[in-house]
């Protein structure tokens, strides 16, 4: 039997269509899951995050007298000041590409610090916080892009700040940067600067010293703090990426009368928002920033 009903010719049209089928259907799959490197390199990267503390042009340092000149409607008077920490969070990072895109960093919640031993809670947990120096943030898994911005705040959001229960990225009560009478409640400790400041008088047996304790925390202390690189940075698979900043203590002290107070913290929230206004907008700056390709 011959013709267009042969059943011969229309098995064989049906198998020919089944074959392209699969072709096509192989083809398509082929090209899906085939996926050059270098766009599984590119799909992520590495951000260095870099916190170099200094005191106006010298490195900082611990246990090391820094000069200290004040200038008041009083009067100038010298001082020196000994640190034996400088401890801060970094949290909420947010990094902005050139086209305005933001990539929030989930769980960014550091402690940068360098300071030595500390008792937690005033000794209360009868346990102590090793001495450490710590000025690196490593940010992973960064969507690739060119980003022009970077920005951070200094403290703990409410939503951790108002409750130590709660657990992300670095935050945790038995780290000696939390505190049970933050107005009366526990809360995060955002920034601390400690150490001794002496007054040096005209004779040096007249030099009359004090511990200090500048400490920052409670919602009202929450701020924001945005840096514009110079140029935009490439961060991805192929790219080596870093942003530096710099830390300068001395800026931090600038108060009318650090030797009178030499203890600030909850019961002085108005020499609390002085000294967060000046680790924002005075001590944290700038200093360079580069992707460059492996």
């Amino acid at each position: 039997m011959k013709g267009p009903l042969c059943p011969k010719n229309t098995m064989m049209k049906k198998f020919l269509t089944i074959i392209s089928l699969i072709t096509l259907l192989f083809a398509s799959c082929s090209k899906e899951e085939i996926v050059p490197e270098t766009e599984l390199k590119q799909a992520a990267g590495t951000l260095s995050l870099n916190f170099d503390a200094i005191y106006g042009s010298q490195d900082f340092a611990l246990n090391k007298a820094f000069d200290y000149e004040l200038t008041s409607s009083s009067g100038n008077a010298k001082f020196t000041y000994e640190f034996t920490k400088l401890r801060y969070w970094v949290s909420n990072v947010i990094l902005v590409t050139k086209d305005g895109n933001e990539y929030k960093v989930p769980d960014s919640y550091y402690l940068i610090e360098e300071n030595t031993a500390q008792p937690i809670q005033g000794g209360s947990f009868n346990k102590v916080y090793p001495a450490n120096k710590r000025e690196n943030v490593i940010i992973r898994d960064i969507p690739f892009g060119e980003y022009k911005t970077v920005k951070f705040s200094i403290g703990v959001d409410s939503r951790y700040n108002d409750n130590l229960t709660l657990r992300a990225g670095e935050l945790s009560a038995l780290t000696a940067m939390a505190n049970d009478d933050w107005m009366w409640f526990t809360s995060y400790i955002f920034t601390s600067t400690a150490g001794k400041i002496t007054w040096v008088k005209s004779a040096p047996e007249a030099a009359v010293s004090k511990n200090f304790t500048f400490e920052t925390g409670s919602n009202a202390q929450f701020k924001q703090k945005t840096i514009e690189l110079i140029n935009p940075i490439s961060i991805g698979g192929d790219y080596t990426s870093k942003i530096d900043l710099t830390v300068d203590a001395k800026k931090i002290l600038d108060l009318e009368a650090p030797f009178t107070d030499n203890i600030i913290g909850a019961t002085k929230p108005a020499l609390m928002t002085r000294l967060t206004d000046n680790v924002i907008s005075k001590a944290i700056s700038f200093k360079s920033a580069e992707g460059i390709k492996k």
